[in-house]
């Protein structure tokens, strides 16, 4: 454990280039104790990790009983005791956290979602939060990878793994293209949620893998999307209610999903 009291240090200074996406290529920051536990759970390379409690720190040097804990996750990572104004420099949040760690960021390769029957597709997912929330729940649905079509926002932001409350590596995400999408479409059956199917989302019966396909609550699924679903489902509402938010209306349809 290395005791940090400078806000000028060099290793800060680049822990909080990493609150800019463009720094972000190879490291992403994580924080709070569930998030950070999550990604050492994941079996994710640890490269730093800050802590103004010392307690906490302890934590990681020494886990009796668990050796995957231990050999797997924190080979290598510098474990740092750092002041509340380190803490306040690092974070993203307005409120530092007490525990926070540079992770190596994940790669995922589209073409293990071949694999996978159950995928959702988000088309130019903007909102952060939204996101985050989205994984969460996808983690809970056991939905096995997520696919990001058009521009979305970043899903290892701050803000996007704050969201997911600790569940950012437990389900895949992917960037993918509509060639990419056409070659998907031979061995998955491409479902559009829509405001105006007349198919009623609880009476879709999977029997085949599948990529549900959401839109933004202002858009809608695009026209490339649109062109390559088997077919469409629909939550009913209540007259005179224009829209659902988006990670609302992924939550309903992924419980139904569950379900089946």
């Amino acid at each position: 454990m290395i005791e940090i009291t400078s806000v000028q240090n060099s290793i800060v200074k680049d822990i909080v280039k990493l609150h800019q996406k463009k720094y972000r290529e190879d490291f992403i920051i994580v924080e709070g104790e569930k998030s950070v536990f999550e990604a050492i759970e994941a079996n994710m390379k640890i490269k730093h990790i800050f802590s103004s409690n010392k307690t906490l720190l302890e934590k990681f040097n020494a886990k009796p009983g668990n050796t995957k804990f231990k050999d797997a996750s924190l080979n290598g990572a510098e474990i740092y005791l750092a002041n509340e104004k380190i803490m306040e420099k690092i974070s993203t949040t307005e409120s530092a956290p007490n525990i926070l760690a540079v992770v190596e960021k994940p790669e995922y390769d589209i073409r293990t979602f071949k694999n996978f029957k159950r995928i959702i597709l988000l088309d130019g997912i903007k909102d952060a939060g939204n996101l985050g929330t989205i994984i969460r729940t996808a983690a809970a649905f056991d939905i096995e990878g997520i696919m990001l079509f058009g521009e979305c926002t970043d899903e290892f932001s701050p803000k996007t793994i704050r969201s997911a409350a600790g569940n950012i590596f437990k389900v895949p995400v992917v960037h993918c293209r509509e060639g990419q999408l056409k070659e998907f479409k031979k061995s998955h059956k491409m479902i559009a949620t829509v405001v105006n199917s007349k198919n009623h989302i609880k009476n879709f019966m999977p029997d085949e893998p599948y990529i549900v396909m959401f839109g933004s609550e202002a858009c809608g699924l695009c026209n490339e999307l649109l062109s390559l679903s088997d077919t469409s489902y629909t939550i009913p509402m209540k007259k005179g209610v224009e829209s659902l938010n988006l990670a609302i209306s992924t939550g309903i349809i992924l419980y139904e999903l569950f379900n089946h």
